[in-house]
């Protein structure tokens, strides 16, 4: 299934970049519609020139696996089974091959990290008190 995504993401790319030499686009949709900056699409543009659909190919090397529907449901249902599970405990609970940092983000995503799960310290923010007790003189949102 992946592959399939990563073919039709390559299908958009060209169709967008078409659209953008014969005009019909201008950069800033180009990268609107794609999800990407406008430098991207400069990139993407002068490398279809250059070697076609293969310049539109992601060439980067390393590990950028993206977590499944599957895996970011996992980690979600680890997080509310025991909220003081820590990001890097869930990642090896659930035997992920992807960073800690990247199973942090699914918990920020879904509004599971510590700050969201902490009624305590929430509560005492919004009365205007820190944690150790005393009155917030400003408060960062």
């Amino acid at each position: 299934m992946e592959g399939a995504m990563q073919a039709q993401s390559l299908v958009l790319r060209e169709k967008v970049i078409k659209e953008l030499l014969t005009r019909r686009l201008k950069r800033r949709e180009a990268a609107r519609e794609l999800g990407v900056t406008p430098r991207t699409i400069h990139n993407y543009f002068h490398r279809f020139l250059e070697q076609g659909s293969e310049g539109l190919k992601d060439h980067r090397k390393g590990n950028h696996r993206k977590l499944t529907v599957a895996e970011e449901e996992a980690i979600v249902a680890c997080k509310q089974e025991r909220p003081q599970r820590s990001a890097r405990l869930i990642r090896d609970l659930l035997g992920l091959k992807v960073s800690e940092e990247a199973v942090r983000l699914v918990l920020v995503k879904h509004h599971l990290n510590r700050k969201a799960f902490d009624p305590q310290a929430n509560s005492r923010l919004i009365a205007g008190e820190s944690a150790k007790g005393g009155s917030i003189s400003h408060i960062s949102v």
